[in-house]
């Protein structure tokens, strides 16, 4: 499936969405944002696709919203309009945190504000040496309105985040691997093969395991630590009459690779 603004396509188990708007940095124009909303529908309705992996095509991952477009809803006064516009972000983002799908975020180049919103929700982080990455939205007078402010204290230390929200600077992808968000750093070259490597070995695991751990870890960081650890004996509880456990185990006995079905 493709549009002009989101090309998807599915590689096996490894569903890819890249952000296909190069002429303007990946600017998370609206038809962008319906464009990742419907691969999310597309890869998520797919029971063959196990794992997502997002890039930008050109030399940006996403430059963040799309600042003309506000331009011209602030010279009209369009409100709600704009509001509007920042809770469909909200909205499509959110699905990705709370998909069945692990996301993996490959970032390819200028990651900000509204990019950087994006990759605050996937579940791992791959970047290109050469990736710049910031919050960036003060730098041209704009308060965050798809997420930064909430996910990234909760992703980096808090001092870090508060520097990166209030001076709106860009760092190497290399910064960000020390300070938590970017898990791994890759010659440019090589970015794109290393999150599909990726993408595959989590394919080949449990898409029920998976699935749960998923939740079980999004849900836990915003609950009480016991609730949190009840959640957990229960998504066991689940999990365990399913014919993925026993095949994992199966397999531990024969010394084989599991081969999971997600049953």
């Amino acid at each position: 499936m493709s549009s002009d603004a989101v090309r998807v396509a599915i590689e096996g188990a490894v569903g890819w969405i890249r952000l296909n708007r190069p002429e303007s940095m990946n600017a998370m124009s609206p038809d962008m944002k319906t464009g990742i909303d419907s691969a999310i529908t597309r890869l998520e309705a797919d029971s063959k696709v196990r794992v997502a992996v997002v890039t930008g095509e050109g030399r940006a991952f996403s430059a963040g919203g799309d600042l003309k477009g506000f331009k011209s809803m602030a010279e009209a006064r369009a409100n709600e309009a704009f509001l509007a516009n920042l809770r469909e972000s909200m909205r499509v983002f959110r699905r990705i945190e709370t998909s069945r799908l692990p996301f993996v975020a490959a970032v390819n180049g200028f990651a900000v504000a509204g990019g950087l919103e994006l990759i605050l929700c996937c579940d791992i982080v791959l970047a290109a040496q050469s990736a710049q990455i910031g919050d960036g939205h003060l730098k041209y007078g704009v308060v965050p309105g798809a997420g930064s402010s909430v996910r990234l204290p909760r992703k980096v230390p808090e001092n870090v985040a508060r520097m990166l929200l209030l001076t709106g600077r860009l760092y190497p992808a290399a910064r960000w691997r020390e300070w938590g968000l970017v898990d791994e750093v890759y010659p440019d070259g090589d970015l794109l093969a290393e999150a599909d490597k990726l993408a595959r070995h989590i394919a080949a695991l449990s898409p029920l395991g998976v699935a749960s751990v998923k939740k079980l870890v999004l849900d836990g960081l915003e609950k009480p630590v016991e609730q949190a650890l009840a959640d957990e004996i229960a998504a066991m509880g689940s999990y365990i009459a399913s014919a993925d456990f026993l095949e994992g185990l199966t397999a531990f006995a024969e010394k084989r690779t599991p081969r999971f079905t997600g049953q």
